[in-house]
Protein backbone atom coordinates (compact mmCIF):
# COMPACT_ATOMS: atom_id res chain seq x y z
CA UNK A 1 0.00 0.00 0.00
CA UNK A 2 2.93 2.42 1.29
CA UNK A 3 4.65 1.62 -1.86
CA UNK A 4 1.65 2.82 -4.20
CA UNK A 5 1.76 6.06 -2.36
CA UNK A 6 5.68 6.55 -3.20
CA UNK A 7 4.93 5.79 -6.93
CA UNK A 8 2.25 8.20 -7.36
CA UNK A 9 4.48 10.92 -4.76
CA UNK A 10 7.19 10.12 -7.28
CA UNK A 11 5.13 10.49 -10.83
CA UNK A 12 3.58 13.79 -9.73
CA UNK A 13 6.99 15.22 -8.28
CA UNK A 14 8.59 14.00 -11.99
CA UNK A 15 5.63 15.68 -14.00
CA UNK A 16 5.86 18.85 -11.84
CA UNK A 17 9.20 19.66 -12.56
CA UNK A 18 8.69 18.61 -16.56
CA UNK A 19 6.23 21.10 -16.20
CA UNK A 20 7.87 23.34 -14.79
CA UNK A 21 10.87 23.53 -17.04
CA UNK A 22 8.97 23.83 -20.02
CA UNK A 23 6.24 26.60 -19.00
CA UNK A 24 9.36 29.06 -19.40
CA UNK A 25 9.54 28.18 -22.95
CA UNK A 26 5.69 29.87 -23.50
CA UNK A 27 6.52 33.33 -23.17
CA UNK A 28 9.27 32.56 -25.06
CA UNK A 29 7.61 31.23 -28.24
CA UNK A 30 4.87 34.82 -27.51
CA UNK A 31 7.60 36.87 -27.78
CA UNK A 32 9.12 35.40 -30.77
CA UNK A 33 5.13 35.69 -32.53
CA UNK A 34 5.13 38.95 -31.40
CA UNK A 35 8.42 40.24 -33.16
CA UNK A 36 7.07 38.27 -36.25
CA UNK A 37 3.75 39.97 -36.12
CA UNK A 38 5.66 43.62 -35.96
CA UNK A 39 8.08 43.03 -38.47
CA UNK A 40 4.61 41.99 -40.62
CA UNK A 41 3.16 45.40 -39.62
CA UNK A 42 6.45 47.02 -40.42
CA UNK A 43 6.43 45.89 -44.52
CA UNK A 44 2.63 46.19 -44.51
CA UNK A 45 2.88 49.79 -43.44
CA UNK A 46 6.01 50.21 -45.83
CA UNK A 47 7.94 51.31 -42.91
CA UNK A 48 10.35 48.44 -43.34
CA UNK A 49 12.14 47.89 -46.82
CA UNK A 50 12.64 44.53 -48.23
CA UNK A 51 16.57 43.75 -47.07
CA UNK A 52 15.52 45.10 -43.79
CA UNK A 53 12.33 42.71 -42.62
CA UNK A 54 14.64 39.81 -44.47
CA UNK A 55 17.79 40.82 -42.54
CA UNK A 56 15.31 40.93 -39.48
CA UNK A 57 13.58 37.52 -40.65
CA UNK A 58 16.96 35.88 -40.60
CA UNK A 59 17.48 36.49 -36.98
CA UNK A 60 14.02 35.46 -35.72
CA UNK A 61 14.93 32.46 -37.78
CA UNK A 62 18.32 32.10 -35.69
CA UNK A 63 16.78 32.70 -32.42
CA UNK A 64 13.87 30.09 -33.20
CA UNK A 65 16.53 27.36 -33.77
CA UNK A 66 18.15 28.13 -30.54
CA UNK A 67 14.88 27.82 -28.79
CA UNK A 68 14.08 24.45 -30.13
CA UNK A 69 18.03 22.94 -29.93
CA UNK A 70 18.12 24.55 -25.98
CA UNK A 71 14.43 22.07 -25.82
CA UNK A 72 16.01 19.40 -27.35
CA UNK A 73 16.59 17.71 -23.43
CA UNK A 74 12.20 19.49 -22.76
CA UNK A 75 13.30 21.94 -20.53
CA UNK A 76 15.01 25.82 -20.32
CA UNK A 77 17.52 25.97 -17.71
CA UNK A 78 17.80 29.90 -16.38
CA UNK A 79 20.97 30.01 -18.51
CA UNK A 80 19.28 29.18 -21.61
CA UNK A 81 16.06 31.53 -20.69
CA UNK A 82 19.05 34.47 -20.57
CA UNK A 83 20.20 34.07 -23.58
CA UNK A 84 16.82 33.85 -25.37
CA UNK A 85 15.89 36.69 -23.92
CA UNK A 86 19.07 38.95 -24.18
CA UNK A 87 18.51 37.64 -27.73
CA UNK A 88 14.93 38.76 -28.40
CA UNK A 89 15.44 42.33 -26.75
CA UNK A 90 18.39 42.77 -29.00
CA UNK A 91 16.16 41.74 -31.94
CA UNK A 92 13.45 43.61 -30.83
CA UNK A 93 15.47 46.91 -30.69
CA UNK A 94 16.98 46.10 -33.95
CA UNK A 95 13.04 45.74 -35.23
CA UNK A 96 12.32 49.45 -33.55
CA UNK A 97 15.20 51.17 -34.95
CA UNK A 98 14.62 49.91 -38.59
CA UNK A 99 10.60 50.91 -38.16
CA UNK A 100 12.01 54.55 -37.36
CA UNK A 101 14.73 54.70 -39.93
CA UNK A 102 12.57 57.00 -42.33
CA UNK A 103 13.39 54.46 -45.01
CA UNK A 104 10.17 53.53 -46.81
CA UNK A 105 8.99 50.99 -48.82
CA UNK A 106 6.41 52.42 -51.32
Amino acid sequence: MQTRYLIIAALITIVGLTWAGTAAAGPIQNRIKNQHCRINDGIASGALTYREARHLRRHQRKIRKMRHHFLADGRLSHRERRILNQRLNRNSDRIYVLKHNRRYYW
